[in-house]
């Protein structure tokens, strides 16, 4: 089905597969907008076209583990979005299987999503780049490159792993690794590279994958934020050694916290075995109740209107040792915690099985809602990312530049509006100690620019046309767009 919004259609039109409600005099909504402004997209003073987004459908041509060089030299053309390939998603069950192999019928189906490689399960994104990280062998205190505005659990992982992190400053109209600045790094200092698709955003991977092979440097994708999204026709999570996933309640495709490790070089895979079946632990019957009766109150709790109430709750369960928690406050300091290599839970396998059978709807829906807010924005004079509506693209979050960032998050939660924060700190979340993650106040000074500015408005199931129109009214009545973007 085609996702397709026309010249002149207002915020609430035109977006099928999202539900709508127009409220409102149609044309006394439009005068409120400014006209005949440019979007700040890198191209001041020019405007964008109308928005046009279709869900496409995967190429199963060839496998998306070539090691060719991406071809095209316009990183910002290569952006490209799709959804499920109707020849796998065709033949996927309409419900779990009630059986056992759970776990294999998971990891084949997301290898045949990607094209090839292993998938592993593991009870967080965090552990799967652990875990990889260990099978690449790399020398004790060997550098690890990676955006200096992530969250602390990647260079936690780095470090556990007998690792450093390095952190490099962001584009600041991408929020991803300035390629521009992997210069300074000569041959032979950085091991590997962490390449981070912040938001949904795709990195520059060419100009990234041509100074790593230059330099013998390793690539590894955390596509946390992205899921169905290619560049240049090749998927997000096919370019490095591995990638590694998280299936947080806030990502793209969420199994209930959980993670995957996408295996690419599979000279690595024989690695991850002997790791996993020497080292790691199950959750347990105890653990997978408590994660199933979590996947049920999220799923039965949280929508936009409840979001941060029930975030603050949620925290505190985790603080009384009630809910499995993302985070531990020792984790914050660099901390392992106990039992960290640890598998997923049966629950989340069955929640994974579960959202393949409607992955497709949902990049539908996200793609849809990312060029809503593109377009709304981009007329009210907000900064734009780069590549909308040219491209296709399902963000996870829209990021917005905005100099009031306090305030803005305050009004929302007063009004029942779901507006992101992250990241609020170069090494989300705020109160990290930063020094012992290697980061020094400074090293990036985009990274901590985008922290005190950026909020995200959301793009999941539960946001309707109307709570979008919602939103874009709300940053039009309080929020000031910030004059660094």
């Amino acid at each position: 089905m085609l996702i397709r919004s026309r010249p002149g259609d207002t915020m609430t039109g035109r977006c099928e597969g999202v539900k709508t409600e127009k409220t409102g005099n149609p044309e006394e909504r439009e005068s409120q907008l400014p006209s005949g402004r440019g979007c700040r997209t890198g191209q001041p003073g020019t405007s964008n076209p109308p928005y046009a987004q279709e869900s496409q459908a995967l190429a199963a041509a060839s496998s998306p583990f070539s090691s060719q060089p991406v071809a095209d030299s316009k990183p910002m053309r290569m952006l490209k979005s799709a959804a499920l390939v109707p020849s796998v998603s065709s033949h996927l069950p309409d419900r779990p299987p009630r059986s056992g192999g759970s776990d294999r019928r998971f990891c084949g189906q997301i290898e045949s999503l990607f094209g090839g490689g292993r998938c592993f399960l593991l009870a967080k994104g965090r552990v799967a780049l652990y875990v990889g990280l260990r099978a690449l062998g790399l020398r004790a205190g060997s550098k690890v490159l990676m955006p200096g505005y992530t969250c602390m659990v990647v260079p936690s992982a780095v470090q556990y792993a007998g690792l450093k992190p390095v952190y490099l400053d962001i584009d600041a109209l991408t929020y991803n690794l300035n390629p521009l600045l992997l210069e300074k790094f000569p041959a032979g200092e950085v091991s590997a590279i962490i390449v981070q698709h912040t938001y949904g955003i795709p990195a520059a991977m060419e100009k990234i994958s041509r100074w790593a092979a230059r330099n013998r440097v390793l690539v590894i994708e955390d596509f946390c934020h992205t899921f169905g999204t290619r560049i240049d026709g090749r998927l997000c999570g096919t370019f490095g050694a591995f990638a590694f996933i998280s299936g947080q309640w806030n990502k793209p495709f969420s199994t209930g916290l959980g993670g995957m490790l996408l295996v690419n070089d599979t000279s690595l895979s024989d690695r991850v075995d002997e790791i996993l079946e020497s080292e790691a632990v199950s959750p347990g019957w105890m653990k997978n109740l408590l994660f199933r009766g979590q996947i049920l109150a999220f799923q039965s709790l949280v929508r936009p209107a409840t979001s941060a109430r029930m975030t603050e709750i949620y925290r505190a369960l985790t603080r009384w040792g009630v809910a499995a928690g993302s985070s531990s406050p020792g984790e914050l300091k660099g901390q392992r915690p106990r039992n960290y290599l640890t598998t997923m839970a049966p629950c989340q396998v069955h929640q994974g099985l579960r959202e393949i059978t409607r992955i497709h709807e949902n990049i539908r829906h996200r793609a849809c809602l990312t060029g809503l807010y593109h377009r709304e924005l981009c007329r009210l004079g907000f900064a734009t990312v780069p590549g909308l509506p040219e491209e296709e693209i399902p963000l996870l979050r829209y990021p917005v530049r905005v100099d009031n960032k306090s305030q803005i998050l305050a009004l929302a939660r007063r009004e029942k509006l779901e507006i992101g924060s992250w990241f609020d700190a170069p090494l989300h979340p705020a109160g990290t100690y930063l020094e012992d993650f290697g980061y020094r106040a400074g090293t990036c000074p985009e990274g901590e620019a985008a922290s005190a500015q950026v909020v995200n408005l959301p793009t999941h199931s539960g946001v309707s046309g109307e709570v979008a129109e919602r939103t874009i009214g709300f940053l039009r009545r309080h929020a000031r767009p910030s004059g660094n973007s």
